[in-house]
């Protein structure tokens, strides 16, 4: 666990989306919840040694950010879609089971009974929350999913971005949408902060949006050039791949299955594909 500010805590070295406990003195505000349950159970014993938690945010619907909510104690709150993105598109209970098994099998005794946990508060664009003596806006920001959202502290100079930036490297753009995620990234730069608290990797500055829009805008170039040139989306999916830091095995932990993480990488360049051609048919006025 990393202090960044007096009452802010982060933890960045699990598998799957970085973890937050902001302290007020009303409860504890956590962001995002961790993927493995191993690791859940171990951040709950964390956060209630900070005192009682009073929400839990989800920053998007993904696996690594939601399943873990079950361990978790507070009033869950997140974007409206990503309440429906829990209800109607979150992994089949198998599916989740066999991941377990093979990212964290110690975690799979604990799994008995998991449910998960949908958002007792929703918003549509924005949610200013007050807890305590801590101002929290939450900000909708289409882009790595349509309702992936980030998180200002306004007096304290902080945002919590979500995956649309990762310090890590880029991650999936399997449910991205292309335009809107680069239009989010320029509002992003537009806020009033110092220090990034991203979706994976370490904590940064504003710096590093500069930095992650310009490797997104590269990843669409390079399918957009091989759009122009006749290559299929096929084809494309086959030969085009960008650095993934997020999904992979580290030192400290087991990623996901090359099989998974070869997935990952072809449905990114296939929406990214899939985008192009949308965009370029709405330009033209054409719908087929």
């Amino acid at each position: 666990m990393q202090q960044i500010a007096d009452n802010i805590y982060v933890e960045l070295g699990n598998l799957g989306s970085n973890n937050a406990v902001i302290t007020t003195s009303e409860g504890n505000v956590l962001i995002d919840a961790p993927h493995k349950p191993t690791d859940a159970v171990a951040w709950r014993k964390a956060v209630d040694e900070l005192g009682p938690t009073k929400y839990l945010i989800h920053t998007d619907h993904h696996i690594d950010h939601t399943m873990g909510g079950y361990f978790l104690p507070g009033t869950v709150v997140a974007h409206e879609r990503t309440r429906a993105g829990m209800q109607h598109d979150f992994p089949d209970p198998a599916y989740v089971r066999d991941l377990i098994a093979l990212i964290d099998p110690d975690g799979l005794p604990l799994m008995e009974g998991h449910h998960l946990r949908f958002p007792d508060i929703t918003f549509s664009d924005e949610l200013d929350l007050y807890v305590g003596d801590v101002h929290l806006r939450l900000i909708r920001l289409s882009g790595h999913t349509p309702n992936t959202i980030g998180i200002l502290l306004p007096e304290q100079r902080i945002f919590f971005s979500g995956d649309n930036v990762c310090e890590a490297s880029l991650p999936s753009f399997q449910e991205a949408f292309v335009d809107e995620w680069l239009a989010s990234l320029r509002r992003i730069a537009e806020l009033d902060f110092d220090v990034l608290v991203p979706g994976h990797g370490e904590v940064c500055g504003k710096d590093v949006v500069t930095a992650f829009d310009q490797k997104a805008y590269a990843l669409v170039g390079q399918v957009r050039a091989a759009l122009d040139a006749g290559v299929s989306e096929a084809e494309a999916a086959d030969t085009i791949r960008f650095e993934d830091r997020i999904h992979v095995t580290t030192p400290a932990y087991a990623g996901y299955p090359d099989d998974i993480v070869e997935s990952l990488q072809r449905r990114s360049i296939s929406r990214i594909y899939q985008h192009l051609i949308e965009t370029a048919r709405t330009r033209s006025g054409t719908t087929s």
